[in-house]
Formats: structure tokens, sequence, C-alpha cells
């Protein structure tokens, strides 16, 4: 089984569950395993969308140089930009990254939050059967962790959001989200 070391930058814990998660997962079907350089990690953390935003293409050129990087992920949410533009916005992000490195990298950008890419996973896994085509991604922010997380989001939902992923349909929710399909692409693309 070959191994890859990746560096990680997001803005958040459940970027980071999400991320580490379905990463494993995702590798695994391609007889890799993948181990997030703990170090380059805990250097380079961020709390926020801004200092990610700020910080990615210079970390990618620390990542790669002095850890070694095989691929370095980036999560950040897209917010309240236009959801028409999406696919000029992730081209923008990656037109950011230095020519080296940008095929070793991935942006995982939900739209609007990692939240609303959690909510179709919990109500895919809920309704199985359902051909319904719903969009969760028109709920603000606030309003999408409180449906996911409870009125408590503001505590630590690790194992909530490693159980999601977990049961998650990945065929489905290419299906029913652009972002996720696009990171998704972004993914299989790196590792063929």
């Amino acid at each position: 089984m070959n191994r890859l070391n990746y560096g990680l930058l997001c803005e958040d814990k459940s970027h980071y569950v999400f991320i580490t998660t379905f990463l494993a997962l995702f590798a695994r079907q391609y007889n890799v395993e993948i181990d997030l350089n703990k170090d380059f990690f805990s250097r380079f953390k961020a709390s926020n969308s801004k200092e990610v935003l700020k910080k990615f293409p210079g970390t990618a050129i620390i990542g790669f140089r002095d850890y070694h990087l095989d691929l370095f992920v980036i999560g950040i949410d897209y917010d309240d930009r236009d959801r028409d533009k999406f696919s000029i916005e992730i081209d923008r992000l990656y037109a950011q990254l230095y020519n080296l490195f940008s095929h070793k990298s991935i942006i995982m950008f939900p739209v609007q939050a990692i939240e609303h890419w959690l909510l179709y996973i919990q109500y895919h896994i809920s309704h199985p059967k359902s051909t319904k085509n719903i969009s969760f991604e028109q709920i603000p922010r606030k309003e999408a962790k409180i449906q996911i997380y409870g009125l408590k989001y503001v505590f630590d939902n690790q194992e909530l959001i490693r159980d999601l992923v977990n049961k998650m349909d990945v065929n489905w929710l290419i299906s029913r989200s652009e972002s996720f399909r696009r990171f998704h692409y972004d993914l299989k693309k790196f590792f063929i």
C-alpha cells in the first residue's frame, strides 16, 4: 500500500473532521494510506476563512518545499458569494497557487458552508429511497448549523460529522451538490 503525506489548511473543526475522515475513506479506494502532516497543520492552523484566504498560496509553497507534502488540501466555505459564479470563484482560487503545486492541491469549497453538505448527507440517510431533488444551499448558514447540530452548535460535534461522513452515499451527494461534485472530481483527478 502506498503512503501519502498531506497538509491541511482549513477554517474550522468541521472542515478538519470532514476532510480527514473523507480523505481516509477516499484514499482506501485507491489502495493508498493517507497521513496528515500534523506538524504542518499545527504550524499553519487557521481560525477563519480570511486567514485561509490570506495564507494558502504561501503555505502551499512552504508545505511542498519544507514538509515534502504529496498533497495540500484547502478547506474554506463559499459563504455568501454568488452561486452562479461558483466555477469562476474556485478557478480564481486555484489560479493563486504556484503552477508547480496547483495539480497537487485540492480546494474544498462547499456552497455555502460545510454544514450544507452535512444537511444533504443527513437527509439522504433519513430518506434513502427519496428521489425528491431538494436543495439545502439556500438555507442561511446559522440555520443550517442549528439543523445539523441543534441549538448547541457551538460545542464539539466531531463525532456527529465523522458518523455522517462514514455513512454518506458519495454518488448521491455528487448528484445533489455542484461544490461537492467539484471537490470529488478534483480528488479523483489527483489520485488517478
